[in-house]
């Protein structure tokens, strides 16, 4: 079933509105990133008491990733292990820190490349659906009976959009 803009699982009236908040969201992050001092980048206490710069990126990465296997899983038939095997929704607390741990040794630069690379698959795949398959109900079983943009976007529009507030308010406290 297709929904329609005032349903309360829409947030999008089309695709195009959908790729643009992806693009936009994510243009403003990486913009704002760029203003950063380069001390500020691994400097902790970006996001909590450990969290650097370059840890968000990754994080932001990991986050596309996942949604990226939630996505093929499905198209596969297989019902995806959500939000990753091992962890329940009720434990994103410790599935970031898990995510913090994987790539907090990990250099600026492969954090960056991984980032762009992911960007670039998940900007990509938004590109070659259908407005049918982003906004409507029961084209994937996977995502009950909510659109693929439910899921979409918060692996990635509303994701930059958090990680641009926290850019902001790091850049503040820094000051």
């Amino acid at each position: 079933m297709l929904l329609v803009a005032g349903d309360p699982f829409v947030k999008y009236a089309s695709k195009q509105e959908f790729v643009d908040r992806i693009e936009r969201e994510h243009a403003c992050f990486v913009e704002l990133s760029k203003t950063l001092p380069r001390d500020l980048m691994t400097k902790p206490g970006a996001w909590g008491e450990d969290w650097n710069i370059k840890d968000l990126f990754a994080h932001l990465t990991e986050w596309e990733q996942m949604f990226l296997i939630w996505y093929r899983d499905g198209l596969a038939g297989i019902q995806p292990d959500m939000p990753a095997t091992g962890y329940k929704w009720n434990e994103t607390r410790r599935l970031n820190n898990d995510i913090w741990k994987k790539y907090k040794s990990k250099s600026w630069k492969r954090v960056s490349e991984d980032f762009d690379a992911s960007y670039d698959e998940v900007h990509a795949l938004a590109l070659s659906l259908s407005e049918k398959e982003l906004l409507s109900t029961g084209i994937f079983a996977w995502t009950t009976k909510y659109p693929l943009t439910t899921y979409f976007g918060a692996n990635t529009c509303s994701h930059y959009s958090v990680a641009t507030k926290i850019l902001r308010r790091w850049l503040k406290k820094n000051e």
